[in-house]
């Protein structure tokens, strides 16, 4: 089977959409296993990759190119869900008496947060609470996209060693001790 002419993304990406759209949404859709989010990410692998279309340089195949992004969508879509549920575990979502739960939750969240320093913490609610990429969250900070990621990083082990602390704390005492 002889394979399709490399298209220019600058120049060509209305094409190089309707060949890869399918074989993009599959690999998300693998990852993910919810077709309609891995929908929406593939949409956003594809705007990503339009925005970055001039700075395009060939070390291989477009359709590898286009796979890494989604992918990399993909995986900053599941670390965010993971921090979410890192900072509300349940309690957010419980369906149970709701107030208290809810208080509990953004209390933690708050002790969490108040823990991060403000640059820190500046990174953390401009990525995961906004959705901003780390290279958004850069420029927004006028920092490189490494510093942030770094941030971010940080920001997971002092909120993941508070949540820790705090279940230490609640865990009530088994009657009779």
């Amino acid at each position: 089977m002889e394979k399709p002419p490399e298209l220019d993304p600058a120049t060509q990406f209305r094409e190089l959409y309707e060949r890869e759209y399918r074989s993009v949404y599959r690999t998300i859709r693998a990852m993910i296993f919810d077709p309609s989010l891995a929908e929406d990410l593939s949409q956003e692998a594809f705007v990503r990759a339009y925005r970055s279309r001039d700075r395009y340089r060939p070390t291989g195949p477009t359709g590898a190119w286009l796979h890494r992004i989604a992918v990399n969508v993909t995986i900053s879509h599941l670390r965010r869900e993971k921090l979410s549920r890192l900072l509300a575990p349940k309690l957010l979502l419980g369906s149970g008496s709701g107030g208290y739960e809810q208080v509990e939750a953004r209390t933690l969240l708050e002790k969490g947060m108040a823990r991060l320093s403000p640059k820190v913490r500046a990174a953390v609610v401009l990525h995961y609470f906004h959705g901003y990429t780390r290279e958004e969250v850069g420029k927004i900070l006028g920092v490189p996209s490494g510093t942030v990621a770094s941030r971010i990083a940080k920001a997971m082990v002092v909120m993941r060693e508070a949540l820790v602390e705090n279940e230490q704390i609640v865990i009530p005492a088994r009657s009779g001790e």
